[in-house]
């Protein structure tokens, strides 16, 4: 059998413009470091948030944010959103990302920011389950930190959007829960195979077999009520493909699931769209999270 290498180097450059975004972006660092900042103003301001571990590791933590309730509520039965970081597994901390949980908490939404150990250090499978045993840890503790088990939704951004993905294809009784109200993969990565000729995976070092059975794409089925798939109109054809890709599949398999292009954001700003409560992402996000009642599927 002959290879065409020119082909395939073409094939390898066009995947790693798709999926290697450091060049591509300059200006993400400026982002980040904004994110950085006002995450550490919001944890400054915040009244009675605490960080727990939920594993021996120590990156393995919650960063829990209660939910502000109007003066005279009845303590407990919040909704809870979870946000899982991003990095490509490999980079990042929940830190960065605490400005997020900013608005929810003021509109009586509870959010717990989970942090994972990164790759190299550890197996892309081991931190897909570190992000179900965040959720498992959180179901525990659910009448102590006063939200309900019915009521919980989880995001993610990046690769974080993969682990979200994934979390929600973990049978509910699995992680001392229910079916989850919503899924909101931001930017996420649903079928792996496209990263195993990037080099993305110096780092993460999957192999075929794993990016397979990793892939949310490839998972039976989803416990969620729906998936809300948000990407942003100026990231790459790699990261845009993977989400319309991704809600296809979902509804193959019988999930409810809408896509949204945000219009004029990148791989890196479009979190603001899910961060501030006058734009449509955040909007759409709040309404369904605040339901009564999780989905029966």
């Amino acid at each position: 059998m002959e290879f065409d290498t020119e082909r395939i180097v073409e094939l390898m450059q066009a995947l790693e413009r798709n999926y290697s975004l450091r060049a591509r972006h300059p200006e993400r660092e400026a982002i980040y470091a904004d994110y950085e900042a006002r995450s550490e103003r919001f944890r400054a301001a915040a009244t009675g948030w605490q960080s727990f571990p939920y594993a021996e590791a120590e990156r393995c933590a919650i960063d829990w944010f209660p939910a502000r309730l109007p003066q005279g509520a009845p303590p407990g039965g919040t909704p809870l959103f979870v946000f899982i970081h991003g990095g490509f597994w490999r980079a990042l901390d929940r830190r960065v990302f605490s400005f997020i949980a900013e608005h929810y908490v003021k509109a009586g939404i509870a959010v717990a920011m989970v942090g994972y150990e990164l790759a190299p250090a550890v197996k892309l499978s081991h931190i897909v389950d570190q992000a179900a045993d965040a959720l498992a840890c959180l179901n525990r503790r659910a009448g102590e930190l006063g939200f309900d088990t019915r009521r919980v939704s989880v995001s993610g951004h990046s690769a974080g959007g993969h682990l979200a993905a994934m979390v929600s294809a973990v049978p509910p009784q699995s992680l001392g829960g229910h079916p989850l109200v919503c899924v909101v993969p931001v930017s996420g990565v649903f079928s792996l195979a496209p990263l195993l000729l990037t080099s993305v995976n110096h780092d993460v070092r999957m192999t075929p077999d794993d990016a397979l059975r990793l892939s949310p794409s490839a998972m039976e089925r989803f416990h969620t009520g729906e998936f809300i798939v948000a990407v942003g109109e100026k990231e790459t054809d790699g990261f845009i493909g993977q989400s319309r890709g991704f809600v296809e599949t979902a509804q193959d398999k019988g999930s409810k699931a809408t896509l949204e292009i945000v219009p004029g954001r990148t791989h890196f700003d479009v979190l603001e769209d899910l961060a501030r409560p006058e734009l449509p992402l955040f909007q759409r996000v709040f309404e369904t999270i605040t339901r009564t009642s999780a989905s029966t599927a």
